[in-house]
């Protein structure tokens, strides 16, 4: 029974206009990434061709134009990541994000529970939830760096030129980096999809407290502003001797953007926003009366 509920769940939260739309989205943002990255990358290449003829065919600033810097994940300049990585709370929550209050809304959460259980229940849409937000978050990212790879040569980034990269070797994940870059982008890929499924999870959890399906679906977005507004304007001016990033919306992108990042900060989030989210939306509710 439990399987059939996740999937008709997973089913409602990956098939449904809302899902595609949050993609597209995504897509068409990271595309305002691709795009000046590749007039910058012909650029340079120009440059390097022209020192080349001048000064012989060995150029060594060649090795810095790579995939790997030149995807949305390994670029902070353009304005496309910069909105991508800003916006994605909300990008995330859209597409299942407001089911449970307008289920809930409906009298269909009765008749689910009627058939399947509670708990059983609850816990597909949460896992529904999480996969499709996670989804929403990666797919995107997956096509840019796809597409990245058909227009950027695959080098291998290498230690002496980390200032184009922006990885250095006390960064999140840098000797992965270093030494096999395409399964540091899918570590990070990961890491993006089991964070951003936690954070979509929100929406689940507070869905008793707040009836509004729209508030509900904006509250990820505007707790993580506020969480990198506190993080930029007190913790990081109070505490001078913090150099490790602690706002979500720096620390999921795979470059560092002020501060480097830290795989104890990254467990300690998931940790709590999994704990949080389950215990409130799963196990409480399953516990308690439906009304």
């Amino acid at each position: 029974m439990f399987k059939n509920t996740l999937r008709l769940e997973c089913r409602k939260a990956i098939c449904n206009p809302f899902f595609f739309l949050a993609v597209l989205i995504g897509v068409v943002m990271t595309f305002f990434s691709l795009i000046p990255m590749a007039e910058s990358f012909a650029r340079d290449m120009a440059q390097h061709r022209q020192f080349s003829e001048e000064f012989g065919p060995r150029n060594p600033l060649m090795q810095m134009e790579s995939l790997f810097n030149h995807w949305i994940g390994g670029e902070g300049s353009s304005a496309g990541a910069s909105d991508y990585f800003f916006l994605f709370p909300l990008l995330i929550c859209i597409p299942y994000g407001w089911s449970y209050c307008s289920e809930r809304r409906s009298g269909y959460i009765k008749n689910m529970v009627i058939r399947t259980g509670k708990m059983q229940y609850y816990l597909a849409k949460y896992v529904a939830l999480f996969l499709s937000s996670g989804l929403a978050m990666t797919l995107p990212l997956l096509i840019n760096f796809l597409a990245a790879a058909m227009i950027f040569p695959a080098v291998k980034p290498d230690p002496s030129y980390m200032t184009a990269y922006g990885i250095g070797a006390s960064s999140f994940l840098s000797m992965l980096f270093y030494g096999k870059p395409f399964l540091y982008v899918g570590m990070y890929l990961l890491v993006d999809f089991i964070f951003c499924g936690l954070i979509a999870c929100l929406c689940f959890a507070v869905s008793d407290a707040i009836k509004n399906p729209i508030a509900v679906t904006l509250l990820p977005f505007f707790f993580l502003l506020g969480v990198h507004y506190f993080c930029d304007s007190f913790v990081y001016r109070k505490v001078e001797v913090m150099y490790t990033e602690l706002s979500p919306m720096h620390f999921l992108r795979p470059i560092p953007m002020v501060y480097d990042t830290s795989g104890l900060v990254i467990f300690v989030w998931g940790s709590v926003l999994f704990a949080v989210t389950f215990f409130t939306a799963v196990i409480r509710r399953g516990r308690h009366e439906i009304y």
